[in-house]
């Protein structure tokens, strides 16, 4: 009776980080239940099955613990405070690091398996690029409209998310695709190929007439860096050579975003947020302030160097960040916190599988990356980045599941 309740509650936790996978491309409302449900069946889970007495302290487990620290350096600095007024704010969105850095340290169930989340994620961006394009705009309306590009930004705003995470996700489609190909390329049915390259070439072909400049920018660097480790693994020599071109290739291919010219890059938000974020850091760059503290500083000094339209369209606005994880850590922790978070970008990469190196590195450059222009890790990418550590740590190849399980029968 109790292996059947144990495995009802595997199969309950298992579908709810599906549902956590494919619903991290949208708004925050459409995983409220699903992240409740995944803990909440964790816990059981954990009791259930005594997790703790099967822990093998490993490298695996100093990073998760790591990150357990980073979430809890918040409560550290608050009797040192002056003010708690963003406390709950800036605590609800940090949350996914607590979970998932406890998930990550005592383990998941034997049910999960790498594949299901990469399909998960490749599955949902064409879904969500079908549905914009083919259901709400319509495919007619949307090749004869001369605004296309800005009609899709509106209807992807109004249904599925801004173009920072939306853009993300694809690009994370389309390195699970090219992972997915490398790995599995002589198994996979040769339509099974064909659809796979079909929907990496929708992604691209979307992040191409996106008003995002930092997704589009980072989805020709991983093209090139695909066709590079291939070419490389092949002929070294012309991969040197590709290897030397790439920087002049990607730079000639992202001038021609339109939001990448010169003037759209003087009038840039977050030129001044970011000027404003570094006076509070050189101010205490050892130690930082806390996040309440940091936060009200960087108020006061944004407002030196913001634009006056700037201004009045964020009266409404509850909290405002720097939009750069570096500089926003740096404000509230000072240089420790800078290191941890560099910790949590490169750590992955070494202690992965052999297997998922190249792998790892491209997921976290991706986090490294969106972290220059948006709060990654203590913001609204903090769920994906939980989720990404778990897949790249915790979840293992489906043939090495299929070992342990052949081997315990």
């Amino acid at each position: 009776m109790k292996f059947q309740i144990i495995k009802v509650v595997n199969y309950i936790n298992l579908l709810s980080i599906i549902y956590l996978t494919a619903s991290s491309i949208h708004y925050y409302a459409w995983q409220k239940i699903a992240f409740f449900v995944f803990f909440i069946s964790y816990l059981i889970e954990l009791f259930l099955e005594k997790k703790w007495q099967s822990i093998i302290f490993d490298k695996k487990h100093v990073y998760f613990m790591v990150m357990l620290f980073f979430f809890f350096m918040a409560f550290l600095y608050f009797p040192f405070e002056n003010s708690s007024k963003y406390t709950r704010l800036l605590l609800d969105k940090r949350y996914p690091l607590l979970g998932f850095g406890l998930v990550g340290l005592f383990g998941v169930n034997k049910l999960y398996k790498l594949n299901y989340f990469l399909n998960t994620i490749i599955i949902t961006s064409f879904v969500s690029i079908i549905y914009l394009l083919f259901f709400d705009i319509g495919i007619i309306e949307f090749l004869n409209n001369p605004y296309r590009n800005e009609l899709f930004s509106a209807e992807r705003i109004k249904h599925v998310n801004s173009h920072m995470i939306f853009n993300f996700y694809l690009n994370l489609s389309s390195v699970s695709i090219w992972y997915i190909l490398t790995q599995t390329w002589k198994q996979t049915i040769w339509w099974k190929r064909y659809l796979y390259i079909g929907a990496f070439s929708i992604n691209f072909l979307t992040l191409s007439i996106s008003e995002g400049r930092s997704g589009f920018i980072i989805s020709i660097l991983l093209m090139l860096s695909f066709i590079f480790v291939e070419i490389w693994k092949r002929k070294k020599v012309v991969g040197i050579v590709l290897g030397l071109l790439i920087p002049f290739i990607l730079i000639g291919i992202a001038s021609q975003h339109k939001r990448l010219s010169k003037n759209m890059i003087e009038t840039e938000p977050r030129l001044f947020l970011w000027h404003g974020a570094l006076t509070v850091v050189e101010e205490n760059p050892i130690f930082g302030y806390g996040i309440n503290d940091a936060q009200e500083k960087f108020d006061v000094a944004r407002t030196k160097f913001q634009t006056e339209e700037f201004r009045v369209n964020s009266l409404t606005s509850k909290h405002l960040d720097s939009h750069d994880q570096y500089l926003q850590t740096t404000m509230e922790f000072g240089v420790l916190g800078f290191i941890i978070l560099l910790f949590l970008y490169i750590y992955p990469i070494i202690i992965t599988h052999k297997n998922r190196t190249i792998f790892a590195f491209f997921l976290m450059l991706m986090c490294a990356y969106q972290s220059i222009f948006d709060m990654f890790v203590t913001g609204p990418f903090s769920l994906i980045f939980g989720l990404l550590t778990i897949i790249l740590l915790s979840v293992e190849n489906d043939n090495e599941v299929h070992q342990k399980i052949k081997a315990v029968e």
